[in-house]
């Protein structure tokens, strides 16, 4: 099981222009800020309802905003009901409000941070704005030398919109630059009303400007795929690629998008409200609260059966095994009743580009060779 938890809600103090979330303001009654009783009761309920280890983590809004006294109680409500199951910690922040204080908690406790950064300076500051309208990527870069100076363990979350996707080659060596050994790039489609209830024509929805389109998706993660299995497999970590391998290693995919239902990545509001994602964090799929409901009884069983809803096309194509589907999200495509999703095209450009380089991942494996020994052998495998 594993549950993200959103303790400021909506609140943020970026104005991104891309968030999703941000909207929820005007959906939620209730404060955005999670209160003491329902974070306690949160933290233990989740530490019975998870096996040895329990993995928590921290989203927004933006995090922080709750206040390092609020971290400083979930630490030790932790420690309270730990027993003897391990205790894991990541909090996905943009980075703004991070000093030298918050580094050493962070340090001691050893979180895991994920930053948000979209690229260098002119491919951040386009969209990841303050409320004022004004870039943030100078104090995204002191968060993250600040980091460094506390030895915080972090990897970089960027989202791929319409913008920076035609530079794939400059945003990966500039991550790899700032010291990001585990990226995550998050694909960006946002429409002009939420897709929800799977019922509409997806001819009725509107992509917003930014939305990144699938083929220049496809192309961005394909090209960084070629630099990456030629020269940084085992020191650079991307989620897509290493969620892949895992999947044809028969160790099933890692990343949600990928797998076959929707399972165990649910999503505790500031109340207590547990949802099945927080890409639907909407009424009709609240599934429990952690005052009244056991956590390990709830299932997110509406976004899994419409996962498995899947056009004769999607059935049929040789990278079924790969995408599983998609997200449901991203059902908005072709005129199919939602049932082929958005980036279909990006992602068999993606897939077509990695397979020659996966079935020789297996062969390694079945021979127990390193893995990074695929980059020995690059040139007889890359494509004349």
């Amino acid at each position: 099981m594993h549950i993200t938890a959103k303790p400021t809600s909506y609140q943020c103090n970026l104005q991104c222009d891309y968030c999703f979330y941000l909207d929820k303001e005007a959906q939620f009654t209730y404060p955005p800020q999670m209160d003491d009783r329902t974070l306690k009761t949160f933290i233990r309920n989740y530490i019975d309802a998870s096996e040895e280890a329990v993995y928590f983590t921290w989203q927004g809004g933006e995090p922080t905003l709750a206040g390092l006294d609020f971290f400083r109680k979930a630490v030790g409500w932790q420690q309270q009901f730990a027993g003897h199951k391990k205790i894991h910690n990541a909090l996905q922040t943009n980075g703004i409000l991070l000093n030298d204080e918050w580094c050493r908690f962070l340090k001691e406790h050893h979180f895991l941070v994920g930053i948000s950064i979209d690229g260098p300076k002119e491919l951040h500051d386009r969209y990841r704005l303050t409320r004022s309208g004004r870039g943030t990527f100078e104090k995204v870069m002191a968060a993250i030398n600040l980091m460094k100076k506390h030895q915080v363990e972090f990897n970089t979350l960027t989202v791929i919109n319409n913008d920076n996707v035609r530079h794939p080659l400059k945003v990966y060596a500039f991550l790899k630059s700032i010291g990001s050994r585990h990226m995550q790039f998050i694909e960006l489609l946002e429409t002009s009303e939420p897709n929800i209830h799977f019922a509409h024509s997806p001819d009725t929805f509107r992509l917003i400007d930014f939305s990144v389109p699938s083929a220049d998706y496809g192309r961005f993660m394909a090209e960084i795929f070629k630099v990456w299995v030629r020269s940084d497999v085992g020191s650079i970590f991307i989620r897509q690629f290493e969620s892949t391998i895992s999947r044809v290693l028969g160790n099933g995919h890692t990343s949600c998008i990928f797998q076959e239902s929707c399972r165990n990545n649910f999503v505790v509001e500031s109340n207590g409200d547990v949802y099945e994602c927080d890409h639907f964090v909407w009424p009709e799929y609240k599934i429990g609260n952690i005052f009244a409901d056991s956590l390990a009884s709830l299932e997110s069983t509406r976004l899994t059966a419409q996962k498995q809803i899947l056009a004769q096309e999607c059935q049929q194509c040789i990278y079924k095994p790969l995408c599983g589907g998609g997200c449901p999200k991203h059902r908005i495509n072709k005129g199919t009743g939602a049932k082929i999703s958005y980036f279909c095209q990006g992602y068999k450009m993606m897939f077509s580009t990695m397979l020659p380089y996966l079935n020789a991942f297996v062969e390694l494996a079945k021979h127990n060779i390193p893995l990074d020994n695929i980059m020995s052998i690059y040139d007889d495998i890359s494509p004349s």
